[in-house]
């Protein structure tokens, strides 16, 4: 099958970048790594899956950060490598393009963003692309289109007309990503009760048919709108899930063995997550709170999505970050952690964890392994 480039950032340097501060915040900064900052509570749609609905329910755009304040914000931000800008919809925000280039302009110093959309907004979507890349050469910017299906079966979902809305802003962003390496599209899956029967069906659409190498997936989480979402998924689906998204993984690897022995990472992870989600603890020392970090659109600094726990508001200290990220508040949270054994399904923080932690690289090596062995 006629495949594009891939496009990737260079691996190693961002690897080494990532590892440093990641050791170095274990060590001595106790800074977080990536950050999750909800821009806005506000939405066009009513997804059953959504677990951000109460939010959706009280936002008020009157409440959230100004522009201003996030000036605020990122100069007093400890630097970072990894954001998401995400809400609600992102991109209802008009000044959007502005607030992501202050997380890269000033202290704060993002070079990797991924903000995840619906779609709907295609010229917003094209417009902050090209404006935040223009200028940006050494800028990852990942922009995360969700799909729950192929057609009608988004549209159940999102709404009547999203799924052409969907392919409209990918048509528009595919020329884009041809000409500049820093853009990367990729698709994002629920996986939930409702979805769970295709997955492989969208997958084969994203690769073979849109020919788009970027395909992920998250776990429904929290409990949501509509019942017919919430609840345990069938586990051995998820698990086949995770196998195609392995192979996605081995497929733009090549014969790299450097990125194929990355891309176990997808069935390490995946396996933690659906032991997780049946009640089995597989992974302990969740960095939530120590390496994560989520800022609410009305600026509450928390240390997960999945928990409502909250260390305080930034406007509340002058946008002073460090001031509640070692607050006796932030280590009781650390100690609640550490003596309970907190663990879940929240991708992120199983991905962050598992990175420093030497065993899950063990568990890699042997899947590595086994490829090789089978001549992959």
């Amino acid at each position: 099958m006629d495949r594009p480039t891939p496009h990737e950032p260079p691996l190693a340097e961002y690897a080494l970048r990532y590892a440093k501060e990641g050791i170095e915040s274990r060590v001595l900064t106790r800074k977080p790594l990536f950050l999750t900052v909800f821009v806005t509570a506000r939405c066009g749609l009513s997804c059953g899956h959504c677990f951000y609905r109460d939010e959706l329910l009280a936002g008020n755009v009157k409440d959230e950060l100004t522009l201003d304040e996030y000036d605020r914000m990122t100069r007093r931000l400890p630097r970072f490598p990894k954001l998401i800008i995400t809400g609600g919809e992102p991109f209802l925000r008009t000044d959007l393009v502005e607030i992501a280039e202050k997380f890269y302009e000033n202290q704060s110093q993002a070079r990797q963003i991924t903000i995840p959309t619906a779609g709907a907004h295609t010229d917003r979507i094209v417009d902050l692309a090209e404006r935040l890349l223009g200028p940006r050469p050494d800028l990852i910017l990942e922009l995360q289109l969700s799909i729950d299906g192929v057609g009608d079966k988004h549209d159940q979902i999102r709404g009547k007309g999203s799924f052409e809305k969907l392919m409209r802003t990918h048509d528009a962003l595919r020329p884009l990503q041809d000409r500049n390496h820093g853009l990367r599209i990729r698709f994002n899956y629920t996986f939930s009760r409702q979805t769970q029967d295709h997955f492989e069906e969208t997958w084969r659409f994203v690769r073979d048919e849109l020919k788009n190498p970027h395909f992920d997936m998250v776990l429904v989480r929290r409990k949501t709108i509509d019942e017919a979402y919430w609840g345990e998924v069938d586990v051995e689906k998820y698990r086949k899930a995770s196998a195609l998204l392995q192979q996605m993984e081995l497929e733009k690897a090549g014969e790299d063995r450097f990125r194929r022995a990355l891309a176990q990472r997808v069935r390490v992870e995946r396996e933690i997550i659906a032991e997780h989600s049946q009640g089995r603890r597989k992974m302990t020392g969740c960095m939530a709170g120590t390496l994560t970090a989520i800022i609410g659109e009305t600026g509450e600094l928390r240390p997960c999505e999945v928990l409502d726990e909250s260390f305080g508001n930034l406007r509340a200290v002058d946008f002073d970050f460090d001031a509640l990220w070692r607050s006796g508040e932030a280590e009781r949270f650390r100690r609640w952690v550490k003596e309970t054994g907190c663990f879940c399904t929240f991708e992120t923080c199983v991905r962050t964890t598992m990175s420093f932690q030497p065993r899950w690289y063990g568990s890699m090596a042997a899947g590595f392994a086994k490829d090789l062995l089978r001549g992959g």
